[in-house]
Formats: structure tokens, C-alpha cells, sequence
């Protein structure tokens, strides 16, 4: 009994060693090369495209030229590290199928293969940078822990992030052939899309000039550095010490988020009516992923305004609750106000609807206004004149009456003027009349003295005889 006792300690010894060496051997596949050996660091840079694979174009840029700039330049800093040897899976513009550049890093023990690329939308309406990490494994585990370096490097930049994704085939297996490729040939390996090139909101990150792409090779060489833990002193820098990130080997595949947001509200805080501005309170969320952008629509979805980012006051892979944001309505419109938000992988959710009335344009009421003044103006002005017009009519009838009036009394003085004047007159030709008769009867008293006395002596003097 005391020899199964004995048995059964050591077996339970040995069962302990071993998984002490198990999980020891974990850790080691999803720590940095560095930590392993001593041994050079083998990096390998795969400048996407090339040949007559041009890659995306855009505004006179293409995409094939864009990643051999960055791949060189990444190249040449990385080389400034102590304990790593750096390749390009092809230095100069060719044609170069997708397993041949995997199996290139896996001929030479690759320790991790990174892909360049710079990105483009079928709508042109995305912006940001992004890594694509393989779905299984370690080889999700430690492009995963890379790639938080790799963000940080885009966020400390100004890029936004849209994350690091997965992305699998019908077959359930890694979608871009690199990741798979690499996958096959035992070579950990993240495929960066550095920003997008036909979104005006990433066109500063690379059409300033040459330099901002040899800029995105330095920074890529950076995050590669501290992944790996190298120091250089030819510049001046030691990550030995540097925290990488520790990702956790996942439970079979890591597939994408096929879901939308869970949450998707707005309200209305504000509505200025003077300048047609409309404040909007939106709240969104996502379980499995966080907010990428949000947009709006005025017209209740037929048509939508460009993304725009979702603010994210911690960090780039965590969005706030919700956010606040002012838009211009046009005036004497109707509007049916919807909005909707995305998650990392571009599922969109959408909110409820708002209906809005018509808010009055301020510069039509304006004119209305001076319109009515106006009219109101003229109105008063036709009142003034007509009763101006009034009153001159009254004024002339007044004057007439008073002329027709003056002109009676005038023609009733007349008419007693002349009346008196007929009475004087009368009075005179009756005094001439009279004085006549009297004239007339003091000649008829002389002609009949006379006449009597002539009688008188002719009567005398014929009695005489």
C-alpha cells in the first residue's frame, strides 16, 4: 500500500511537471521571438500588390507604388535594431503571387510577416486604419498582440481606428490569402491597411508628400520593434522592457461579428429656429465589438450623410455610451430625422424616427415682413392720399360753396343795389314827372292867365267899340 502511495505521489509529481511545462511551452508561442532565444529576429515585409496588380487607385495614386515606399522605408528602420534580419518578399515592382510571397517567409523562418496595404471603399465613405490577424490559434494570438501595438501607433497619429478584425471564407478559413498562406507555412502574420485613400478625411496622411508614406514605414517599424522588444542605439531606444500585450489563445475560431448595434435612440435636445440648427443626442451600443461611425438621415433613410466617427474618450477600442452632434436643416422642409450607428465590422443599426415640422425660414420671414411693412406703408400712404384727396375735395367743395355763396350775396347785393337803384330811380324820374306837371301846370296857369287876359282884352276892347 505505502509502495501505490509512493506511485501515486510521483505520478502526481510528474502530472504537475508536465503541465507546468505545457503551459510554460503556451506561454513561449504567444510571447515575442525575443523572449524565446537569443537567436536573430527574422521580420518579413510584403509590400501588397505590384506588377500589373495595381492595388487601389485614387486621385493619382496607386497602391502598388504607395507599399513599396512604406516597405522600404520600414525595412531600412527596422535594420537600425540590434538581433534581427529584415526581408522584403520583393524589392522592386513585380508580379507576385500570394502563397509565393508566404512561402518566401516560410523558407526563411519568418517570425512574423507583415503585409502593407492601403485601403479603398466600394462607396468611398470609409476612413481609418485596421489590421487583419488570422482567426485561430497563436498565430490569432500574436498578430492580435501586435496589432493593439500597431493601433496605438495609428491613434497617437490622429488615424482612426477601425480595429482588428477577423474575416473567414466559406470554408471557414482565414478570407485573405496571406493570412492563410502564412497560416500553412507556420509564419504568424497581420495584413495592415494603413488609411483609406479615396476618404478625404485620411487624404492628409498620405498626399502631403512622399515623406508621410516613408513616416508610415518608420511608425510600422516602430510598432514591430516594440512588439519584438528591440533596442537600437543608433536611435536611441530600448524596449526591452516594453509591455506587449497579452492575448489569450482562442477556443477554435475567432469569427467576425455578423450583428448589428443592440442599441440605436435619438432624441431632439435643441432646435434653434433662427439658424436652423438641430442638436441630437444619440446613444448606441454594441456587446461584442464597440462603435465605428454614425449617420444621419433627413429625408427618413432614402438618403444619408457621410460616417462619421463615434467619439471614443479612452481609447481606440472603446466607444462612448453616446454622443452629441449639431446638424443644418433646410428651412420650410418637413424633416423625417433617422440615424443610424455601426459596429467594427460595419453591421449598421437604426434608430428610431423623428419627425420635425417645418421650421420658418427666417430670411423669407423677413422678407414677408418688409413685404407686409411695405404693403402696409403703401396702404397707409393710398389712406393719406385718398383722404388728402378727400379732404382737397372737400376743401374745393367748401371753396365752391363759399364762392357760390359769396357769389349769391354778391348777386343779392346786386339785386338790392339794384333795386335801390330802380327805387332811386323811380323816385327820380317821378320827381322829374312831377316837376314837369308842375312846369306843365305853371305854363298851362301862365298860357291860361295869359289866354284869359288876351280873352279878357279882347272882350274889353270889343265892347269898347
Amino acid at each position: 500500500m505505502k509502495q501505490n502511495q509512493y506511485l501515486h505521489s510521483r505520478l502526481k509529481y510528474i502530472i504537475w511537471i508536465f503541465l507546468f511545462f505545457l503551459l510554460c511551452g503556451a506561454g513561449i508561442l504567444c510571447t515575442p521571438a525575443a523572449a524565446q532565444a537569443d537567436q536573430p529576429i527574422v521580420i518579413v515585409i510584403d509590400p501588397g500588390h505590384g506588377g500589373e496588380n495595381l492595388g487601389a487607385e485614387f486621385d493619382g495614386y496607386t497602391e502598388k507604388n504607395m507599399t513599396l515606399i512604406v516597405a522600404k522605408a520600414m525595412k531600412e528602420e527596422l535594420e537600425k535594431y540590434e538581433g534581427v534580419v529584415v526581408y522584403l518578399t520583393h524589392e522592386t515592382d513585380q508580379d507576385m503571387t500570394i502563397k509565393d510571397r508566404a512561402v518566401f517567409a516560410g523558407e526563411r523562418n519568418a517570425d512574423f510577416l507583415f503585409c502593407l496595404h492601403f485601403n479603398a471603399s466600394a462607396e468611398h465613405n470609409l476612413f481609418g486604419a485596421e489590421v487583419w490577424v488570422p482567426a485561430s490559434g497563436e498565430y490569432y494570438a500574436k498578430a492580435y498582440s501586435f496589432a493593439q501595438i500597431q493601433m496605438d501607433e495609428f491613434s497617437d497619429i490622429g488615424l482612426y481606428s477601425r480595429g482588428i478584425k477577423t474575416r473567414l471564407n466559406d470554408k471557414d478559413e482565414n478570407y485573405y490569402g496571406i493570412l492563410r498562406y502564412c497560416t500553412s507555412e507556420g509564419v504568424p502574420a497581420a495584413l495592415i491597411e494603413h488609411c483609406h485613400m479615396d476618404q478625404d478625411k485620411d487624404k492628409k496622411f498620405y498626399q502631403l508628400g512622399e515623406e508621410q508614406l516613408v513616416a508610415f514605414g518608420r511608425m510600422d517599424a516602430t510598432a514591430a520593434a516594440k512588439y519584438f522588444r528591440l533596442r537600437s542605439d543608433i536611435l536611441g531606444v530600448d524596449y526591452s522592457e516594453y509591455p506587449v500585450p497579452e492575448t489569450e489563445l482562442p477556443d477554435g475560431l475567432v469569427r467576425p461579428d455578423k450583428t448589428e448595434p443592440e442599441l440605436c435612440r435619438i432624441e431632439v435636445t435643441q432646435i434653434n429656429e433662427d439658424t436652423g440648427e438641430v442638436t441630437i443626442r444619440m446613444e448606441a451600443e454594441d456587446a461584442d465589438s464597440y462603435i465605428l461611425y454614425y449617420r444621419y438621415s433627413i429625408d427618413g433613410g432614402e438618403t444619408y450623410i457621410l460616417p462619421e466617427e463615434w467619439p471614443r474618450p479612452e481609447a481606440w477600442n472603446e466607444s462612448a455610451p453616446d454622443c452629441s452632434f449639431t446638424i443644418k436643416v433646410p428651412f420650410d422642409e418637413k424633416i423625417e430625422l433617422l440615424a443610424s450607428a455601426s459596429n467594427g465590422f460595419d453591421k449598421w443599426a437604426e434608430s428610431n424616427l423623428i419627425e420635425i415640422d417645418p421650421i420658418p425660414d427666417p430670411e423669407r420671414l423677413k422678407e414677408e415682413l418688409y413685404e407686409e411693412q411695405e404693403e402696409a406703408q403703401e396702404q397707409e400712404e393710398a389712406q393719406e392720399q385718398e383722404e388728402a384727396q378727400e379732404q382737397e375735395e372737400v376743401q374745393e367743395q367748401e371753396e365752391v360753396q363759399e364762392h357760390y355763396e359769396e357769389s349769391q350775396y354778391l348777386e343779392i347785393q346786386a339785386d338790392e343795389e339794384e333795386l335801390v337803384d330802380d327805387g332811386n330811380y323811380a323816385d327820380k324820374n317821378l320827381l322829374q314827372v312831377t316837376m314837369i306837371i308842375v312846369v306843365l301846370i305853371i305854363c298851362i296857369i301862365f298860357i291860361s292867365f295869359f289866354m284869359a287876359r288876351a280873352i279878357f282884352l279882347l272882350v274889353r276892347g270889343n265892347k269898347k267899340q
